[in-house]
């Protein structure tokens, strides 16, 4: 009997334990189940950008995108435009590149279309309805080889903001060409004002300025100049062209209209200090609009910086901004091509760019007054002699202008 029960006893026991092993293993196929169920996909987006652009842009895209995606978890990277350059190829060469990442139309930039497409780092996207539905317009600039990579919807128009109580204070009216702009910073100057303010730290702020220059100098008087440079019937050194547009910029330096420390004031420093009144004029784009007008509201004004010699029509900068590419070796291709279309899918959002401050630019470009971003149509990393040469320039450097503009041929013609 006392066999029996021990028996009795040891089978209890087996089958507890079996039940308590079968419970465990339940409770823990269970806990992995969860795990694997609440593992979200990761999708990296990099971007140029400084200050807390990372987490403004990681929220703009969750607002956008985790309805339809409530799986992926957004990674946004953001650093300083040459470092952002630096980065990126890097880590494209080695083939860990971002899911997403910004590109420049054309030429323009080392993140340029005409540059990473025919390295096969970018993914064509011809296949998409948003793509095949787009306007030639919009595909144009970022299309190579005959496959598009990217949308480019919105203008990129560069500008001078102004501070219209600085003007109206002064009686200042709006100059029409590049000796009432001189005249005016010179009054500015005399009230204690600094006439301009620039960021020339982040070197690329230099374009803001010398391009609106050069669309007046150079463009109006020669559409065809960079059609030029690629047959080479033109160059950078031809006298007239960017020695003049060079020494017109520096010219505001040499008769200290713009900020002394320009070399060491970051493009967000001196965006923050024209916002807080400390001087009148700020060469940028509209693509800082949102953030001065903030700041600004109805003291914010925008003109094209009138450096046409008088009796001559004046000219500006507008061209198509750059977009987002997927990078070809993404583990998520398809997943991305679907975010992709959502990114770019049609809205009825009121553009910042058609604004009522963009009439006159607007206008400029439909009477053909209007040169596309320089850089764009640039082999090369000609932009980064440019920014080189005028920096060194302002610094003080014993350098001459056919120093810079033999410099700016020879990126070309390396490129």
């Amino acid at each position: 009997m006392k066999k029996i029960t021990n028996y009795i006893l040891s089978v209890l026991l087996s089958g507890s334990l079996l039940s308590a092993s079968l419970f465990y293993t339940a409770q823990t196929t269970s806990a992995a189940s969860d795990k694997t169920t609440k593992e979200k996909t990761k999708i990296t987006f990099m971007a140029s950008g400084t200050g807390n652009y990372a987490d403004v842009r990681k929220q703009s895209l969750e607002a956008q995108l985790l309805d339809d995606f409530p799986d992926i978890e957004i990674i946004v990277e953001a650093y300083p435009e040459e470092q952002y350059y630096s980065i990126l190829n890097t880590r494209l060469s080695m083939g860990e590149g971002p899911d997403f990442f910004n590109i420049q139309p054309n030429w323009a930039g080392p993140n340029a279309v005409q540059k990473l497409a025919p390295a096969g780092y970018l993914e064509p996207l011809d296949d998409l309805a948003v793509i095949q539905n787009a306007d030639e317009a919009d595909t144009e600039s970022v299309t190579w080889n005959g496959h598009t990579y990217s949308l480019n919807r919105f203008s990129m128009i560069l500008c001078t903001y102004y501070n219209k109580s600085i003007f109206e204070k002064l009686g200042l009216s709006i100059p029409q060409n590049w000796a009432e702009f001189l005249n005016m910073c010179e009054k500015l100057k005399n009230a204690g004002i600094t006439p301009v303010i620039s960021g020339n730290k982040d070197s690329y702020a230099l374009q803001f300025g010398l391009y609106q220059i050069a669309a007046n100098q150079v463009y109006s008087e020669n559409p065809d100049f960079n059609t030029q440079l690629a047959d080479g019937t033109a160059s950078f050194s031809d006298p007239g062209t960017w020695d003049k547009v060079i020494d017109q910029y520096l010219l505001l330096y040499k008769n200290n209209y713009v900020e002394a420390h320009s070399l060491t004031m970051s493009s967000a420093e001196a965006i923050r200090r024209f916002c807080n009144g400390e001087a009148a004029m700020l060469f940028s784009g509209n693509f800082n609009y949102s953030t001065l007008l903030n700041a600004l509201g109805e003291n914010l004004g925008a003109f094209p910086l009138p450096a046409n010699d008088q009796d001559q029509p004046l000219c500006t900068v507008v061209s198509k901004g750059g977009g987002t590419a997927i990078y070809s070796g993404s583990q998520h291709i398809e997943l991305c091509k679907k975010i992709f279309e959502k990114l770019y899918e049609p809205t009825n959002d009121t553009l910042s760019s058609e604004d009522e401050i963009w009439k006159v630019f607007h206008d400029l470009k439909e009477k053909g007054h209007f040169t596309i971003n320089c850089n764009q149509g640039w082999k090369g990393d000609v932009e980064w002699a440019l920014e080189d040469g005028v920096s060194r320039k302002i610094g003080g450097a014993a350098i001459s202008v056919n120093y810079i503009t033999s410099m700016m041929q020879t990126a070309y013609e390396n490129g």
